[in-house]
């Protein structure tokens, strides 16, 4: 080899070596560039849910006194205005929501449940619903159900109806004349698997091809021109997606400007056999005669006065005995001196926490008492895991802001069948 050959043989490998250490530096600057991304996105879902949180304690507050007030004999005028209270307070819980669901799919959280349920009576709530919504803006709404009505699926009937929420709110927010129309299809497919397809059309202001990359994008709804004069914060397509995602389904669009848009998305269950559930269950919570919580001693506590406030009426109306506790300690002292049906208990409380007060129950030399029925009542949505208060010793659990309906069903499930009570009821 000349001279020459070798010199430029060296120089390439020289340039070849410098190439790969400035790879290898690039790598290292993209690696940490990605970590301090995560790492700011880790933190702004830290603070939404911090924030989230906060707001959930006084809106639940504003629910439930709302409800608690629509009891009471009122004039036209006064309901009215409650009415709308009401619906503000829908409006708030649906984004404190939204932040938390949101969250929870960042995070890779969010876990689905596997229930049987009524494909076509899920369907049937929402169309009722949303109807409502679409004749406040006098569109035309028309849904349509194709399927056998009867099937039973399992898997998360929360999380469908949230589907079919976002997508009908979506085009009925998007639409300012004309007609939204929802079609869900059910096809039963061979090994037990039911598909459902979901169909929303409308005759809206369209989204243009520049925009519909951006559609299903968390917190750029600002960004999109098409949406300047409408409300919302931007989520509900992008949790709608990431809910899709978790289905192992997918959604599509198609939208003309001017025109409209139809949102598809498809979703595969597995079919159930029909639950078998107690009869009362089902009447009590479709009723809510509080007919089941009649005469029982329940323990509540919560370091909230108003939160007490709320329970107290809620279970006065249900003709329940109860004490209250505004800390997990006195909670302690009173259900170690009493005998309670059912304990609720708020998690974070001063001298004793929620989850020190169901250990020490769970503890008790009565083991008729050291089995009562304890549910966690939480503004914390970073603890939506049912299994974690199932370790700690909690039967099961509730999300502020609640509705009466929404409590009467938690407790219901987990209190012990009083047959009396319905011999009694059926004598009346």
């Amino acid at each position: 080899m000349s001279l020459y050959a070798g010199i430029t043989v060296g120089v390439v490998a020289v340039v070849c070596l410098l190439l790969l250490i400035k790879i290898r530096n690039l790598k290292v600057q993209l690696q940490r560039k990605n970590a301090i991304i995560a790492e700011h996105a880790e933190t702004r879902i830290d603070i939404l849910n911090n924030i989230n949180q906060e707001i959930r304690t006084p809106l639940n507050a504003v629910i439930g006194f709302s409800e608690q007030l629509g009891h009471s004999s009122m004039e036209k005028d006064q309901r009215e205005l409650l009415k709308t209270i009401e619906r503000a307070a829908g409006m708030l819980v649906r984004v404190v929501n939204n932040v938390q669901d949101l969250s929870r799919i960042e995070k890779k959280e969010l876990q689905l449940e596997q229930q049987p349920f009524s494909l076509y009576q899920a369907f049937s709530e929402i169309i009722v619903m949303m109807r409502a919504q679409a004749s406040r803006k006098q569109l035309q709404f028309d849904a349509f159900y194709e399927g056998n009505r009867q099937l039973l699926v399992t898997g998360d009937l929360m999380r469908l109806k949230q589907i079919l929420i976002n997508l009908a709110d979506n085009a009925i927010r998007y639409t300012d004349s004309g007609a939204v129309t929802i079609k869900t299809i059910v096809h039963k497919l061979e090994e037990g698997k039911a598909e459902v397809k979901i169909i929303v059309t409308d005759t809206g202001r369209g989204i243009t091809a520049d925009a519909l990359p951006l559609i299903f994008e968390h917190f750029l709804r600002r960004r999109i021109p098409y949406t300047a004069a409408v409300n919302g914060a931007g989520l509900g397509l992008a949790i709608t997606k990431g809910l899709l995602q978790l289905h192992n389904g997918s959604i599509n669009v198609n939208s003309i400007p001017g025109t409209g848009s139809t949102f598809s998305c498809n979703i595969l269950y597995n079919i159930a056999l029909a639950p078998q559930t107690l009869l009362i269950t089902q009447r009590e919570v479709e009723q809510m005669t509080g007919h089941f919580m009649e005469g029982r001693y329940v323990l509540v506590a919560d370091d909230q006065e108003m939160n007490l406030v709320l329970i107290e009426k809620i279970l006065t109306r249900w003709k329940c005995r109860f004490d209250k506790a505004p800390d997990g300690k006195e909670a302690y002292d009173l259900f170690c001196a009493n005998n309670y049906d059912m304990v609720l208990l708020d998690l974070q409380m001063p001298r004793m926490s929620g989850i020190e007060v169901v250990k020490k129950i769970r503890t008790d030399k009565d083991t008729i008492k050291a089995n009562i029925p304890v549910l966690a009542l939480t503004a914390d949505t970073t603890l939506q895991d049912n299994d974690a208060f199932l370790e700690v010793g909690f039967d099961g659990y509730l999300l502020k802001p609640f509705r009466e309906r929404d409590i009467y069903n938690v407790i219901i499930q987990h209190l012990p069948y009083n047959p009396s009570q319905e011999i009694e009821r059926i004598k009346s």
